[in-house]
């Protein structure tokens, strides 16, 4: 499968075509053609919609036993606590400190990880003083946490996780529930659900497991990933395939067709909404519907979304 190579740019040389040669980009906003490829671009690449051509496969080994080291330095800046210990926390976990000789206020304060490396992890301390010490004993209190960097995850389509105790071949894989929010348990045992938890600035996307392994289970993840943001004319449509072309060349004139009021807008926005449904596998009546509500409220009012984008700056 070939990524399509087309830019926005084109896109709106094409459309000017059938449009009188009305301009889409108007002063150095560039308004309304890049919050318009914005709405395309999110439309095709979000939910309801899981594209073959755009997700990763991700896995990670449960670890049964919650870990604890020994610190070399830690220091509170500016109330973030930076501690050096070699460690696999995971962002988004609960760790407990102990035995600090200096920076006796950690001793038994829950920390929610911030940041964390193979030699370094940081937490949010509000209230407390700076300060520096070189001792101290750290705990995650969870092993239902994992890390992955995905930083342009947007959902997980699938999850399973493997039967170590199965015997034989093949392996056995038991599919995990998809949950948006999970709670920490004390109950060890083969997990049967898996949700996001949190992702960190640098992408790092941690996932939450339920019950607690009591095992060092294989998971494995299908997700799928999120639209890039169009912040210039120039890039391209990618991550959208060559086939698609057909696809978000009508979404976008249906757009621009609607900004100028254009009574041909209605058959653009039509070729849209039936290229991506022909396009698309699997969807039940629920999930079209979903879509085509969605997508109207955007095509209907189009002014609101670009009002938005450049409120937020971009």
């Amino acid at each position: 499968m070939a990524l399509t190579t087309k830019t926005i740019q084109d896109t709106i040389n094409w459309s000017k075509r059938f449009s009188f040669e009305r301009n889409p980009v108007i002063g150095n906003s560039l308004e309304p053609a890049l919050t318009s490829a914005n709405m395309v671009l999110q439309t095709i690449l979000a939910p309801p919609f899981d594209w073959w051509w755009n997700n990763l496969e991700i896995g990670f080994t449960c670890n049964p036993t919650p870990t604890s080291a020994a610190s070399t330095v830690v220091s509170i800046t500016s109330g973030v606590v930076t501690v050096t210990v070699p460690n696999d926390f995971s962002v988004g976990s609960p760790v407990v400190g102990s035995g600090l000789a200096t920076l006796t206020k950690l001793n038994g304060l829950l920390l929610i990880v911030l940041t964390s490396s193979a030699t370094q992890f940081t937490a949010a301390v509000p209230g407390l003083a700076n300060g520096s010490d070189t001792v101290g004993t750290f705990t995650c209190l969870t092993t239902q946490d994992y890390t992955v960097a995905v930083p342009n995850f947007s959902h997980i389509e699938h999850a399973s996780v493997m039967d170590i105790d199965s015997t034989g071949a093949p392996v056995k894989w038991w599919e995990l529930d998809v949950k948006n929010n999970l709670a920490l348990e004390t109950s060890a045992n083969r997990p049967n659900f898996i949700g996001p938890h949190v992702q960190d600035t640098a992408g790092n996307m941690t996932f939450r497991l339920a019950s607690a392994p009591d095992k060092k289970y294989p998971v494995s993840l299908h997700v799928q990933l999120t639209a890039p943001l169009v912040t210039s004319v120039n890039q391209t449509w990618a991550p959208l395939p060559d086939f698609m072309e057909y696809i978000y060349s009508w979404g976008f004139l249906a757009l621009m067709w609607q900004f100028a009021d254009d009574p041909r807008a209605p058959v653009a926005n039509s070729n849209f909404k039936a290229g991506i449904l022909a396009r698309s596998e699997g969807l039940s009546e629920e999930e079209r519907n979903i879509f085509l509500n969605n997508w109207e409220a955007l095509y209907k009012n189009p002014m609101a979304a670009q009002m938005g984008t450049q409120a937020r700056g971009v």
